[in-house]
């Protein structure tokens, strides 16, 4: 539900800000499903290859499970956490890490992973959502949320925006030893093409899916109706539209 609408096209976007060319040998630190790994693969081609780490044994799983990219780079799973990364030591000519920074324990220690990792004047490229009122939908669950199960409820859904401040991102690289860390933000959208309910219907794959399913049918019922009123300004025509906002931080080791 979620890989195609926001990870896949914004793994694109993130690839767009490095310099990738065929028979290079790229690292996706916290890869999940692999939607990176696999735009990569398909950017260096067949004489690449693509290193893909996770903790989570499950998601590895998952990425596994889906078939080779066609013409694109072997890619090999790794289950390792992100400080110590289980890869050798300057090997890499590009790791990337989409939307995990942020929920590190240790974001300078894998920071200074993925730069043992990479080989001299290889490339960095890590992305971290903004703050949650850049990223619409979500900001419409966190205020159906609050209005009907509280604050605590809330603070879930603001998870993935716990780290929105560009500047710290860039200084974190910095202090792991990048150089000439260039930051820039990406503007965009996330779009659920058949509308409202379908969005409703993805929350199952969302942090918060555990406490929607143990809510009383009235008290779910009441939570997706104030969120229908939330993100009704979000619907354009059939699709509902929400714009999307992360910050970018590249680097040469």
């Amino acid at each position: 539900m979620l890989v195609p609408r926001i990870f896949a096209p914004w793994a694109e976007v993130l690839l767009d800000h490095v310099v990738l060319a065929p028979g290079m040998r790229v690292l996706d630190v916290a890869t999940g499903s692999g939607p990176v790994a696999r735009c990569a693969a398909r950017r260096i081609g067949l004489t690449g290859h693509v290193t893909a780490t996770d903790i989570a044994a499950p998601m590895l799983d998952v990425a596994r499970g889906k078939p080779p990219v066609e013409g694109g780079a072997p890619i090999a799973y790794v289950q390792s956490a992100a400080a110590p990364l289980r890869v050798e030591s300057n090997t890499f000519d590009l790791v990337t890490c989409q939307q995990s920074l942020q929920f590190f324990p240790d974001r300078l220690a894998a920071l200074r992973e993925m730069k043992r990792a990479l080989r001299p004047g290889g490339q960095l490229a890590v992305a971290v959502w903004t703050d949650i009122a850049d990223n619409e939908w979500f900001t419409a669950i966190q205020k159906a949320l609050r209005a009907t199960l509280g604050a605590e409820a809330a603070a879930v859904i603001q998870a993935p925006f716990r780290w929105p401040n560009g500047e710290e991102l860039k200084r974190a690289v910095e202090a792991a030893g990048f150089p000439n860390v260039r930051l820039s933000r990406m503007d965009g959208t996330l779009t659920f093409e058949n509308g409202l309910e379908q969005a409703i219907a993805a929350l199952v794959a969302m942090p918060i899916a555990p406490i929607l399913a143990t809510l009383s049918d009235a008290t779910r019922q009441a939570f997706h109706q104030r969120l229908r009123d939330e993100a009704r300004p979000l619907v354009k025509g059939v699709a509902l539209i929400g714009k999307m906002a992360s910050n970018v931080a590249i680097a040469a080791a």
